[in-house]
């Protein structure tokens, strides 16, 4: 398997994955202005915000291809690929269970506050966002494999389940010989054909159905796999021509999605602008080289797992204290939209640095050793019948 030292970042997509997660919280947060704001009334590009999630599964795939070379034709050993599901099971899973775990310890105690002033323990499982089936296959990453009909606990965890689905396809697709993985790339074309072909022959918004979540997931997810595999496509281009097509390529996107036109052509412009920022050429990859973005980039996961509580705990605290609802004046709705936004970039730093990597780096590491260690009494009797067949 590829060497991962060896694989140099695509400092864009790493930027374009912070700008997306921020717009991600902006489209969240919203709700919280006043009744006379509605931006929706003037355009649709924060209620079309959930396609930037399909644009977190297009980078996905392409990324991954990147890394471990999908490319080549040769059938990866079995220890590559567990190795392989270590890390990506360790760059998602300790974040999910700690930040569910804080869900479940924050609903608990509004809980036990309800049960102390009122004698009634309410709100710590409700029936439909939280219930004790639903915390089950949330702490198995499968709360969105089409067993539910809404996102549950943390809503935004939903697409790290199918993303960790998305992770077993490609696991499967690293297992299987060049013919094979050709055949099998074809069948997931051939998904993404009809899934958004259904989406644009119905006009139904590919949002609507939570039980279709791994499809759509697999199909963003496999769109990101193709477009790395036709990446040289864009090679040949000069730097002008390239950010010609680059400032083009946005400026269909935002269109798009202001106008609210079908989501297929904005995840098609998504696809498009992942296939022309990969090689970190043209004006728009230097503005998205630059730190700020960048660094926002690389917290974009702690900005996304934690924004949703965060919106839920400052509306309960805002009301709790001050008896107003958060929507009750225009310019404070504002300021508090405006606050809200600015405070999940600290407490995502914070988790980044004391949470989300501590933990990956633990969770990687044990898991790795427990590789090695099953692996040891292998090698031991491998080399114990190399040494008897040269004596």
């Amino acid at each position: 398997m590829t060497s991962l030292s060896h694989i140099n970042e695509i400092r864009s997509h790493t930027s374009l994955r912070g700008v997306a997660a921020l717009i991600v919280v902006l489209v969240h947060f919203r709700s919280f202005f006043h009744a006379s704001i509605d931006p929706d009334e003037v355009t649709f590009f924060l209620l079309k915000g959930y396609l930037w999630v399909d644009f977190f599964f297009i980078l996905s795939g392409f990324i991954l291809s990147y890394i471990y070379g999908i490319e080549h034709p040769e059938r990866r050993p079995v220890s590559d690929i567990t190795r392989y599901l270590i890390a990506r099971f360790a760059r998602i899973y300790p974040l999910h269970f700690i930040s569910l775990l804080v869900v479940f310890l924050f609903f608990t105690m509004i809980s036990l506050v309800s049960w102390n002033k009122n004698d009634v323990f309410c709100c710590l499982f409700d029936g439909s966002f939280r219930d004790v089936e639903s915390l089950i296959a949330n702490l198995f990453l499968i709360h969105a494999w089409g067993m539910f009909d809404w996102v549950t606990w943390n809503l935004p965890s939903w697409s790290l389940s199918t993303e960790f689905f998305c992770y077993l396809i490609f696991a499967a697709l690293l297992a299987m010989e060049g013919p094979v993985r050709k055949l099998a790339l074809l069948a997931l074309a051939c998904i993404v054909l009809l899934y958004y072909g259904f989406s644009l022959a119905t006009g139904i918004d590919i949002d609507d159905n939570f039980r279709l979540s791994v499809v759509r997931a697999a199909s963003a997810f496999s769109i990101g796999i193709l477009l790395f595999l036709g990446r040289h496509i864009v090679s040949d281009l000069s730097g002008k021509w390239l950010t010609c097509l680059q400032f083009s390529a946005i400026a269909a996107l935002l269109s798009s999605l202001h106008y609210g036109m079908a989501d297929v052509l904005s995840i098609a412009l998504m696809a498009l602008i992942v296939l022309l920022t990969w090689e970190d050429r043209g004006w728009v990859c230097r503005w998205l080289a630059n730190r700020y973005l960048h660094t926002i980039g690389i917290y974009s996961y702690s900005i996304y797992m934690w924004h949703y509580l965060l919106k839920f705990i400052a509306q309960e605290d805002w009301e709790a204290y001050t008896g107003l609802p958060v929507q009750s004046s225009v310019i404070g709705s504002i300021i508090f939209v405006i606050c809200l936004a600015i405070l999940v970039i600290p407490i995502s730093i914070w988790s980044y640095r004391s949470l989300e990597m501590p933990a990956r780096k633990w969770v990687s590491l044990r898991l790795a050793f427990l590789l090695e260690t099953k692996d040891m009494p292998v090698r031991i009797r491998g080399a114990s019948s190399a040494a008897l067949a040269t004596n």
